[in-house]
């Protein structure tokens, strides 16, 4: 019975030391990897907040955008009243300019011939 004690012995003996290298390596690597892991949940966090931190400013840029884009379209519509304030207000300025000479050619600026109505003259 001494002799299948002391074979399972030496059995348990060569496995252990065969099986506990690799074991112990097995052993480092996966507390590299748990330490790797840990820096790399860092990174993720630190990128995660960077990515709302960008976020928000493009929401916010968005926003800025979108109240210029308003304000363009507001300031075009008024220059597209103000023009038709502008054509119209031609449009009067020719009929009266037109009606002026028709009625009242004689007293019109630049025309040598026109006279003062008081009758006062030149020297």
């Amino acid at each position: 019975m001494r002799a299948w004690a002391f074979i399972a012995i030496g059995l348990v003996v060569a496995m252990v030391a065969v099986a506990g290298p690799p074991l112990i390596q097995l052993q480092k690597d996966l507390s590299a990897v748990r330490a790797r892991n840990a820096e790399l949940e860092s990174v993720i966090t630190n990128l995660k907040k960077e990515l709302d931190a960008a976020n928000q400013a493009r929401t916010e840029r968005e926003g800025a955008v979108e109240e210029a884009n308003s304000e363009i379209e507001k300031r075009q519509s008024e220059i597209v009243r103000l023009s038709a304030e502008v054509e119209r207000l031609s449009d009067e300025l020719k009929k009266a300019i037109d009606l002026a000479k028709s009625t009242d050619a004689p007293n019109l600026p630049g025309n040598s011939a026109a006279q003062p109505s008081n009758g006062w003259q030149p020297r």
